[in-house]
């Protein structure tokens, strides 16, 4: 466990300096930061539609798996079943 701390201690002891591109500094073209925002906001709400489709179908799958038998169905089921012996 110390160990661990003592490598993490010294890895951000030794930081260096990080360098951004023109967009994240600012120094861009306003219609560039205009389509990076837009870009990026399409690609949350295409992930999000995705969790919501998976939550729907599966809602969908539990909700269905709950429903009792059909009549027709169990009428073949049990015309088709061997008889009971006493």
């Amino acid at each position: 466990m110390t160990r661990r701390l003592s490598i993490l201690v010294a890895l951000m002891a030794t930081h260096a300096k990080a360098s951004a591109c023109a967009v994240c500094m600012g120094d861009a073209n306003p219609n560039i930061i205009e389509a990076t925002n837009s870009t990026l906001w399409m690609l949350i709400s295409l992930t999000a539609l995705m969790f919501v489709g998976t939550g729907l179908t599966v809602l969908y799958i539990w909700r269905h798996a709950n429903t009792p038998i059909p009549p027709h169905v169990q009428l073949i089921e049990n015309l088709t079943s061997e008889p009971e012996e006493c």
